[in-house]
């Protein structure tokens, strides 16, 4: 009887074995004392983003991405860096207008690299499929010396205006992304004029999500965005055809960045899913809900 040899791998090998040390390296290349540490404990002595970036190569990165040149337009030049890295499963990384401090915030930045399992089948993926994925935990972006204006309205959970430097910001998390080779990128928005500035390179993961969302994005398009985040946000949506209310559902909208992913979100079945729900829903405000609502709360709102 043949035995069937048996190949031990070295102490590093194992190591190098984990995913995310092995992310976008070049073949045979091993990884520096910083991941090891922070892939296998979650220590992070040196504060590096994702216990491989110093805040150098952080810079660089922004830069790459064109938020230093966004800012610079803008009047905020070599803008204050700063990482807080700590934790592994929120990675933090700010800019700040000359010193460090809230009311200078110019940037926030909150991610974490995990393991996204989306608990049923989707497509032609299993249930059990497992993802790499960027979670986005948070993601502001504020001016710190204009105010809110009549041009410049406030939207739902702003607290200054914004700068205009989304795609910019969400450029530098592709790149780290793919530095990582991760599946995709992964946001729950929690507002509806987050999740219609994303789609732009988002998808929501279920079709039927994604076309619950068109629906609502093509019926409220000749409205102001602030107006129809904040109506939304107040449970004044209705379904035009049942008179029911429409509720914002949170859900999993992912930028992929590799092709299964890709396939998914451009494949027929996807597409059927998608288009059999945004054709069957047409939405509207309910006025009088909303103006009741904001009544109540003491507000103007943001109704003509």
């Amino acid at each position: 009887m043949s035995r069937k040899r048996t190949t031990r791998l070295s102490p590093l090998r194992r190591l190098l074995s984990f995913p995310l040390l092995q992310a976008g390296r070049k073949k045979g290349a091993p990884a520096s004392e910083e991941e090891l540490l922070f892939e296998l404990t979650g220590l992070n002595p040196e504060n590096l983003l994702f216990g491989r970036f110093r805040p150098e190569e952080v810079r660089e990165r922004i830069r790459d991405a064109g938020v230093l040149a966004g800012l610079a337009l803008r009047g905020y030049n070599d803008p204050v860096l700063t990482l807080s890295c700590a934790d592994p499963e929120e990675q933090r990384v700010c800019l700040y207008a000359g010193r460090k401090s809230r009311e200078r915030l110019l940037m926030e930045v909150r991610v974490q690299i995990r393991a996204f399992r989306p608990g049923k089948p989707i497509g032609s993926f299993p249930e059990g499929t497992v993802f790499r994925m960027l979670l986005i935990h948070w993601l502001a972006l504020s001016d710190p010396d204009r105010p809110f204006s009549i041009d410049r309205p406030r939207l739902p959970g702003q607290e200054r205006p914004g700068l205009g430097l989304v795609s910019e910001c969400l450029s530098l998390l592709r790149q780290i992304g793919k530095e990582f080779l991760l599946d995709g990128i992964l946001d729950v928005p929690d507002h509806f004029h987050t999740a219609l500035i994303y789609s732009r390179t988002f998808r929501f993961l279920d079709p039927q999500a994604e076309g619950r969302f068109q629906a609502m994005a093509r019926d409220l398009k000749g409205l102001p965005l602030a107006l129809a985040s904040e109506a939304v946000q107040e449970g004044c949506l209705i379904d035009t055809g049942t008179g029911l209310l429409v509720p914002w559902e949170p859900a999993e909208q992912v930028m992929p960045l590799r092709e299964p992913l890709r396939r998914h979100f451009q494949s027929s079945a996807f597409r059927r899913v998608r288009d059999e729900v945004a054709s069957a829903l047409r939405v509207a405000v309910d006025w009088d809900r909303y103006r009741s609502k904001i009544a109540a709360k003491g507000r103007a709102g943001k109704y003509p």
